[in-house]
């Protein structure tokens, strides 16, 4: 066994070098083990998450489906409160749209999309966990 830092030669089972003092760990211990790690695609995952994050789609992909169901909900009444608002609004009377509805699509759309963005910079970088806790780290 050799030091990686200045390359001398070790006694079997060093933890240190003895000539430049590096820490010197054996192979066995440098090894992640690949169990945690899940058959998912991370890029899968990434593009689900920009894409139809908001409808939760990255977590139907990865198992998670009873938070995929909340953000679906969310997304969908987000969309009917905007075009009720605008759209049915403009057919009343006044002609104008109806802003309470508005400002409760904007607030709960704003939120799917904080959570859609987390979700997606989690899965990127490779921290994004499937149902089961395995982490999605396969491109």
């Amino acid at each position: 066994m050799f030091c990686i830092k200045c390359g001398s030669q070790l006694s079997e089972g060093s933890v240190f070098c003895s000539r430049c003092g590096a820490r010197v760990a054996p192979i066995t211990e440098q090894v992640q083990p690949m169990a945690d790690v899940s058959p998912k695609s991370r890029l899968a995952t990434s593009l689900l998450a920009w894409f139809l994050g908001v409808f939760g789609a990255h977590r139907f992909y990865v198992g998670k489906t009873g938070t995929a169901v909340i953000m679906l909900i969310l997304g969908i009444v987000a969309a009917v409160c905007y075009f009720g608002g605008f759209f049915g609004g403009l057919a009343g009377e006044t002609g104008e749209p109806v802003w309470g509805l508005m400002l409760i699509a904007g607030v709960l759309y704003f939120a799917d999309w904080v959570w859609m963005v987390i979700d997606f910079i989690i899965a990127v970088t490779g921290n994004f966990k499937d149902s089961q806790g395995k982490i999605i780290k396969k491109w």
